[in-house]
């Protein structure tokens, strides 16, 4: 049995609010030569059951000699959910020779999904109608991090592959064209009360990103989890990129009350924000099983960064579809970052 123990890698998976540690006169801290330590998500939603595995090496379950700590408070069971939000702790002891060991400590909450409005922009550098878009979407920006924004190019160097197979597919007709939550027009002068409309509303989808490149391969790990049972829906998964220097054609540079007013036609050296780069699946959604309700779901996808790319400009956007197209819910990390539920 004691081979057992000191050959351990614990691994775990969790959940739980907030209340002190329990202590132990006789604890002493985990030693790295011995476990891996305790993993974690770092958010969940209100009754989703939290599973505590703890495997060694050969892929043993050894719950029956592992005592789970939820709140300062050894747990009976494998299993926890939470009825409220609020921030918890857990971590794991376990004994070798009469000591007690421990896991490190491990903070999560518990949370409601909030909803990020997927905005589109289908533009052109050649378009000289299109800037008022961007610019609506820059005030946007001040006002709320609640958004996901794709600008969409079309007939010019930074237009991608299949480009029109989107525009097809959700009906896409002049520019410039925008839209909120891939269907719904948004139209000029742009009102920033329609976008904060839908960001009030309740959503029951939580989407987290983890987005990491190594050796110039971008590796994206993705967790979603509904309230509800979602069917027939799609994941729409983009990579995009800002601060793409190309001049921009600007028909209002003589509207004087115009932003754009004495800019130049065109605007030189004007900077392009959230410009699509690439489809890292279908373009239009690669179809997702049936969601079943307060159930983790997981998938990782990776990619190689087309040279040119600058990593540090980069950001991943992940948008889940309904059969209609209509965005459900959306979420944005910069390349090499984590974006959590909320």
């Amino acid at each position: 049995m004691r081979c057992l123990l000191v050959n351990t890698i614990l691994s775990f998976i969790i959940l739980s609010g907030c209340s002190s540690q329990e202590s132990f006169d006789n604890t002493i801290p985990q030693s790295t030569d011995l476990i891996s330590g305790l993993n974690v998500e770092s958010s969940y939603l209100k009754n989703q059951i939290i599973y505590l595995n703890m495997i060694d090496l050969e892929g043993n379950n050894i719950n029956s000699i592992t005592e789970f700590v939820v709140d300062g408070q050894v747990i009976n069971s494998n299993t926890t959910s939470f009825e409220n939000f609020g921030t918890h702790q857990v971590y794991a002891k376990y004994v070798i020779e009469a000591e007690i060991f421990t896991t490190e400590l491990k903070v999560f909450d518990i949370v409601e999904p909030i909803t990020k409005v997927v905005v589109e922009d289908y533009t052109g550098t050649w378009c000289g109608y299109c800037p008022p878009v961007a610019h609506a979407i820059d005030e946007l920006r001040e006002l709320t991090d609640n958004i996901t924004v794709v600008g969409i190019h079309n007939n010019d160097q930074l237009t991608i592959d299949l480009e029109s197979d989107l525009r097809s597919e959700l009906l896409i007709g002049g520019f410039p064209s925008a839209r909120l939550n891939r269907t719904t027009s948004w139209v000029d002068p742009y009102e920033v009360s329609e976008v904060q409309n839908l960001i009030s509303l309740q959503n029951n989808l939580a989407i987290s990103i983890n987005s990491t490149v190594d050796n110039n391969t971008l590796n994206v790990g993705l967790r979603y989890v509904s309230k509800i049972e979602l069917n027939n829906h799609k994941l729409v998964l983009y990579l995009v990129e800002n601060n793409l220097i190309y001049d921009q054609t600007n028909y209002f540079n003589f509207v004087e009350d115009s932003y754009f007013y004495n800019l130049g036609n065109p605007i030189e050296n004007y900077s392009h924000h959230d410009v699509l780069r690439a489809s890292i699946t279908n373009i239009s959604g690669d179809n997702l099983a049936d969601i079943s309700p307060l159930t983790d779901y997981k998938t990782n996808f990776s990619i190689e960064i087309i040279p040119g790319f600058i990593i540090e400009n980069l950001g991943v956007v992940a948008i889940i579809v309904d059969s209609n197209n209509n965005a459900i819910n959306s979420q944005f990390t910069a390349v090499n970052s984590f974006q959590d539920f909320n």
